[in-house]
């Protein structure tokens, strides 16, 4: 059993909307002790917006019973801000099979409403 389909690299997903709401912003905030400002761990919830319709990809064939999560960052080119809605754009950024195991990099992207680049 393939344990990802490799000719899935580059597929692109629907954009999702995502909105930074301030109630769900102030109770991440508490978490953290922050007085004020939307904390970059807080794009975690705007990534899973978007993940459903990555992992439940029939054409990428991830048996998602099997996944390891390796890793994650953020490019930040500016704070979020409470009250807009985000556009996520995920991506598979690329694939690689070593040794019967695939090794997968799930990209998003998150815009504001003027198209511009928040994150990464």
């Amino acid at each position: 059993m393939r344990a990802v389909h490799p000719g899935a690299e580059g597929t692109r997903y629907p954009d999702v909307e995502f909105v930074v709401d301030p109630e769900r912003v102030g109770a991440f905030r508490d978490v953290f002790a922050l007085a004020e400002g939307v904390p970059p761990t807080f794009l975690t919830a705007a990534e899973f917006t978007a993940l459903p319709q990555v992992v439940g990809d029939p054409g990428l064939g991830l048996d998602f019973s099997r996944v390891l999560h390796g890793g994650q960052e953020y490019e930040l080119m500016r704070p979020p801000r409470e009250g807009e809605t985000l556009t996520v754009r995920a991506r598979i950024d690329s694939i690689r099979i070593r040794g019967g195991t695939g090794f997968l990099v799930i990209a998003m992207d998150m815009l504001d409403q003027a198209g511009e680049l928040v994150a990464r």
